[in-house]
């Protein structure tokens, strides 16, 4: 059986909530030579571990994209050159963006072979993972801002809900069925993927997650003699959770119902911590590897 520890490679514990970056896409510009040199190297001395290679004139793709399989469920995705830029545009450099998971590729060094070809990256998008040892049937979400809602069961706990697109979407699943954990007790992970605008990696000291965190509250909301008095309040109450969203309620009921849950129940994300989780982990990669020059 595994212990729960084990399934992160930097990680934050904070009032029973394990925070973790679960992917990141990074790019940076290199030239041809370059790009040349690092598939010769993956052909010469890693071909088994190409999973995928394909090459695309699509105007939203990368001409050249990679990927390399180095493990089960462990894989590292390379796109160079994309198709919508210009070499002038970069003084003969083209876009260089890898992708992989953290928690899962450690110190590869395909992967430290691939950041060490340049010293100066950019993040471009990663993934919040915030875990809790709750199970999704005891949790209840509130996304009334978010337009777009998916939910996909399988039964019972075996749950997956999405809302929004783009940034600040947000994730919710049953973590131990998805990836089939051997774990004592449940594990709920939310997910936010956040979308970033080139923040330079070598600037990581002063880069600062901006306080998004989805509307959580635990399903246990113990009645009180005051609640009995709105006769109306104790259905929606009941209906919220088992499974009704609060986003679908009048403006008045979805006012009462948080007010309710707002008390003890909410559960609290503590941006400091995920702040200090960005930093370190960017830190893992490229400050232990001397792979960027730090401010």
């Amino acid at each position: 059986m595994k212990k729960i520890d084990d399934l992160y490679a930097t990680h934050f514990v904070q009032d029973n909530i394990i925070y973790s970056i679960d992917k990141i896409r990074l790019k940076s510009y290199i030239d041809y030579k370059t790009y040349s040199d690092l598939e010769f190297y993956l052909r010469a001395y890693h071909n088994d571990k190409l999973d995928y290679f394909k090459i695309s004139d699509r105007i939203m793709q990368f001409k050249y994209n990679f990927t390399i399989k180095i493990g089960e469920g462990k894989t590292i995705y390379l796109g160079f050159h994309h198709n919508n830029e210009k070499a002038e545009d970069n003084d003969g450099l083209h876009n260089l963006t890898v992708e992989f998971n953290p928690n899962k590729i450690k110190q590869d060094k395909i992967l430290m072979k691939i950041l060490g070809l340049s010293g100066n990256w950019f993040i471009k998008r990663y993934d919040l993972a915030m875990d809790l040892q709750i199970n999704i049937l005891d949790l209840i979400t509130d996304m009334s801002g978010k337009f777009n809602q998916k939910i996909f069961s399988n039964g019972y706990d075996d749950k997956t809900i999405y809302y929004g697109v783009g940034d600040k979407r947000v994730k919710i699943y049953n973590k131990k069925i998805e990836s089939k954990l051997d774990l004592f007790g449940n594990l709920t992970r939310i997910e936010v993927t956040r979308e970033v605008e080139d923040f330079e990696v070598r600037k990581a000291v002063c880069l600062n997650y901006d306080n998004y965190f989805p509307c959580v509250y635990t399903n246990n909301y113990m009645f009180s003699f005051s609640d009995y008095e709105d006769k109306t309040l104790l259905p929606i109450l009941y209906a919220v959770q088992n499974g009704y969203p609060i986003r679908d309620l009048s403006k008045t009921y979805k006012k009462k119902i948080k007010s309710l849950l707002e008390g003890g129940y909410k559960i609290k994300f503590d941006n400091k911590t995920v702040t200090t989780l960005l930093r370190k982990t960017l830190y893992y990669y490229f400050m232990k590897n001397d792979l960027v020059v730090w401010w």
